[in-house]
């Protein structure tokens, strides 16, 4: 079995690689820390968004469109990727010179740099196995996890810039953020165990994240104090997160049908990984509704 259908690599192999980043005079403030910081969120979303359309597109599921946004999101994250390290004034990033960031960094390139080239063999046609395809799963968990460290580690080491106030804004920051990689780890999750994956472990893994990504909407919706969530800090936040949810309704049962053991056919598997997609826009304008308001107010 080939690892992505050949419709959709003769489209992807026409995509142009994104430019390498430079170095740019970026200050280091309060703004561009807490840019810093968004988009290492987004780093976590787009390893969880390269699995998900890995496995649909071996599964061929819109394999074309599946493999296109492979591509999209593999470029996006290693740009992002060396723009952490050597700077990118296109995307608001400095050169990273905090040694513990820095070391971080290096725990993420150890396996991003062989998890790529999986996608890049894929991409180019090349047979990727079954083995090769579940080891790279496993391989997003435990980049996710680094890049999640590095994000702490950033939190500590830019503390004097963003201020008290600051670093508490960044943590709801990045739980609203972290909602964005829930909505492309759950279709993941949705994909491998439709296909058979692991399926005890995964279906495990879908129940805990399905329960944890809508505990954590209702949450931001309605408030949390026990949690440390506070209710939608202005109308407009309120009303982005209600567009949200208006989003994942529609499609919350095939997750719950996947879950607990139902069937679903490929259309349902394209509308939810679509439907997940567009939760994923409309959750991003509530993080960047709730940052500018921080802004404004720090």
């Amino acid at each position: 079995m080939r690892s992505l259908a050949l419709s959709a690599l003769v489209a992807v192999t026409a995509l142009s690689p994104i430019a390498p980043a430079y170095a740019g005079d970026i200050e280091v403030t309060a703004d561009s820390v807490a840019k810093r910081i968004d988009v290492a969120g987004r780093q976590r979303m787009l390893l969880e968004r390269m699995a998900k359309y890995f496995c649909f597109a071996r599964s061929n599921v819109s394999p074309m469109e599946s493999a296109q946004a492979l591509a999209k999101a593999k470029d996006l994250f290693a740009r992002t990727h060396t723009g952490f390290r050597v700077g990118d004034p296109e995307q608001g990033l400095f050169e990273e010179t905090s040694k513990g960031v820095g070391r971080h960094w290096e725990n993420v390139d150890l396996l991003w740099v062989p998890l790529q080239a999986t996608y890049d063999a894929a991409l180019s046609g090349t047979f990727v196995d079954e083995d090769a395809f579940e080891r790279s799963m496993r391989m997003t968990l435990e980049v996710r996890k680094r890049a999640n460290d590095m994000v702490a580690e950033m939190r500590g080491a830019y503390a004097a810039e963003m201020g008290d106030a600051g670093v508490g804004e960044s943590i709801l920051i990045d739980l609203y953020g972290r909602q964005r990689m829930l909505s492309q780890k759950l279709s993941k999750e949705v994909c491998l165990v439709a296909r058979g994956t692991d399926l005890e472990g995964n279906t495990a893994e879908l129940n805990a994240t399905l329960e944890l990504f809508e505990t954590s909407l209702n949450a931001f919706i309605e408030g949390m104090p026990i949690a440390g969530i506070p209710k939608p800090p202005s109308e407009a936040i309120a009303a982005q997160l209600a567009i949200a949810n208006g989003e994942w309704q529609p499609i919350r049962n095939v997750a719950a049908t996947i879950a607990s053991g139902g069937a679903v056919n490929l259309t349902d598997l394209a509308t939810f990984a679509q439907g997940t997609d567009r939760f994923l826009v409309e959750m991003n304008k509530a993080v960047k509704l709730l940052a500018a308001q921080s802004a404004g107010t720090s």
